[in-house]
């Protein structure tokens, strides 16, 4: 840069202090903005991503495919894409063994753990009474929570999630179980008005296509091992009781032959054959039955046997959801998916293998509203501050005609011209926006020692947990300057231009 120019220009800056300290401001106020919400989102992503991968849904999260293409899989459940009303059924982990063999021979892979996904419930006291109703102020503490079903063993392995502080985790993968996370027993308490002790029963009512009910006795009671986090409403049960909530029965499994001991000559009846009067139905067999002064095994056979039905409504013990997989190096994480993927499709297999954004996706879709939204203001903002900036200039401009036009006249060419309004220009976006960089670092280290929490769900989801951070990288640093500098550049341009077709006469004629 040359210095006579360098010199003009800061001459020139602090001749026009009212002006240059205006523009500077404004500058100043977009980087800082610019930064600390960006500081702000970093962290929360960040966070997120962290706490999703190393307690809940590991590196590389292994689900069944859904045969409907506008169907996505989550540790949270099955959803449409386009919501219907209903909840489409968690697809299966076929052949799970074979992926299981897979991932040991793997060098890539560290541990994994399997389980089953219920989808969202709530829960309620075994001995509540019917007419119960809970109070109108107590509304907003239903216990909503995701039931996650897992195997003790090696969750207990890929996982450091669970910090129980009441109870004992369970020691067998065959025991019965419910954990519980302190805000959904404090949820429970004050919605039931009522204490909740390990030992006692609860009903888990689950929400799919159909409503399932489970009751279970609660084991222990446990704080997550990143408290400060929005993801909080997950429980864990028993591979078993999540299976009965999850609709995963013996009956729910593809039927690929019936036996042929069950009669199936109703089926080809006719509805005028099945209901017509001559047809001897079950009110005519109580009778006789009635007439013949028959034992209560002989009325409960006129239903026939209930043995299949009890066999069909038995937990299928070979259905699988998931498999979470950590792995010994997390920044190869991609090429692994994408190995895996490429594996399942070769050798036919319905799994699909997921990202932490894909299987936590109602987290990380949040974070991603709140930076849209975010960025949707900086940019409304950055036009307002680059209008001001460049009617400021333009009148800057008209003020220093004679000044220009005298310039010109003792022999400086238009490109000595345009290169001291550049110059000016960049001054003052540099300053200005090394300022607010500086004072944006400093709120968020205050920020971080304040330790400002949010008190709302929604709000802590947004931002990716309930304790407000920041995390101002050097790449925020370096491409918010650099923005700032191209802003300048180009709320400069008119009004430069504007100077360069300034005539030396014009200029003296004024």
């Amino acid at each position: 840069m040359n210095k006579t120019i360098f010199k003009l220009a800061l001459k020139n800056l602090f001749s026009h202090k009212t002006k240059t300290l205006i523009i500077m401001i404004l500058i100043g106020l977009g980087s800082f903005l610019v930064v600390l919400g960006l500081g702000v989102l970093n962290f929360a992503e960040q966070q997120t991503k962290n706490v999703c991968e190393s307690d809940f849904c590991g590196d590389i999260f292994i689900t069944g495919k859904p045969a409907d293409k506008d169907v996505y899989v989550t540790l949270a459940g099955a959803f449409k894409k386009v919501n219907t009303g209903s909840l489409p059924s968690m697809p299966y982990l076929s052949k799970l063994e074979k992926i299981e063999a897979k991932l040991h021979d793997m060098p890539e892979t560290a541990v994994y753990t399997r389980g089953i996904v219920t989808g969202y419930g709530m829960l309620k006291p075994a001995d509540l009474s019917d007419t119960w109703e809970p109070k109108g102020e107590n509304f907003s503490y239903m216990p909503y929570a995701v039931t996650l079903g897992i195997e003790p063993s090696s969750y207990k392995k890929t996982f450091e999630t669970i910090k129980l502080y009441e109870g004992e985790f369970p020691d067998s993968d065959s025991a019965e179980f419910i954990m519980l996370p302190e805000k959904i027993k404090e949820k429970y308490e004050k919605y039931y008005e009522r204490e909740l002790h390990v030992g006692d029963e609860v009903v888990v009512m689950s929400f799919g296509e159909k409503a399932k009910l489970r009751k279970v006795r609660v084991s222990g009671f446990f704080t997550f091992a990143h408290p400060d986090t929005a993801v909080q409403s997950i429980l864990y049960a028993d591979i078993n009781s999540a299976r009965m909530l999850a609709g995963v029965t013996m009956g729910a499994r593809t039927v690929t032959e019936i036996p042929k001991n069950i009669d199936l000559s109703l089926s080809e009846k006719s509805e005028d054959e099945l209901f017509s009067e001559d047809t001897v139905g079950i009110t005519e067999q109580a009778e006789r039955v009635t007439e013949k002064r028959q034992t209560a095994a002989d009325v409960e056979g006129i239903l026939g046997s209930t043995e299949l039905r009890n066999q069909l409504n038995m937990a299928d013990t070979d259905a699988w959801h998931f498999t979470a997989v950590k792995l010994k190096d997390s920044r190869k994480t991609a090429q692994t998916i994408a190995d895996l993927n490429k594996w399942f499709e070769e050798e036919g297999l319905l799994a699909q293998a997921l990202p932490w954004d894909k299987a936590m996706s109602q987290f990380a879709a949040a974070i991603k509203i709140t930076q849209v939204l975010m960025i949707v203001v900086l940019v409304l903002l950055a036009v307002v501050v680059l209008v001001v900036i460049m009617n400021t200039l333009v009148v800057s401009i008209m003020e220093r005609t004679a000044e220009i036009g005298m310039m010109r006249a003792i022999g400086a060419k238009k490109s000595f011209v345009r290169r001291l309004f550049y110059t000016e220009s960049f001054l003052l976006s540099f300053i200005g926006a090394a300022c607010g960089i500086v004072l944006a670092v400093i709120a968020g280290l205050i920020f971080n020692a304040l330790g400002i929490r949010f008190s709302n769900d929604t709000v802590a989801t947004l931002f990716g947990g309930y304790k407000l951070q920041t995390a101002v990288s050097f790449t925020t640093i370096v491409s918010t300057l650099n923005a700032m500098l191209a802003a300048g550049l180009i709320a400069n341009w008119y009004p430069v231009r504007m100077a360069l077709k300034i005539s030396p006469l014009e200029a003296l004629n004024k």
